[in-house]
């Protein structure tokens, strides 16, 4: 597994629809987990990979930037987290 690629994918995701987001601090999240899978595509120019799991395919978004070395067929580990932000608002 590259190392610089599993960092990379650490990510929060937020509740409510909102989307992803760069940074949050522990305190803030649970329901922490760890997926491992394969990274089926990746879009380094806009910062999007696609990672295959056991529990099916996620599309993420992360910095361009940590994405210039990744390639089809690394192995990683995401890192996910959520936030309750409250009720979606109408």
């Amino acid at each position: 597994m590259r190392a610089a690629v599993a960092g990379a994918l650490g990510l929060a995701l937020l509740g409510a629809a909102t989307g992803p987001v760069a940074a949050q601090s522990a305190g803030d999240m649970n329901g922490r987990h760890s997926m491992q899978g394969k990274i089926t595509r990746v879009d380094s120019k806009d910062g999007w990979v696609h990672v295959k799991t056991p529990e099916g395919t996620l599309i993420v978004h992360v910095p361009p930037q940590e994405l210039q070395t990744a390639k089809k067929g690394d192995a990683v580990t995401l890192e996910l987290a959520l936030k309750n932000n409250g009720p979606a608002k109408k």
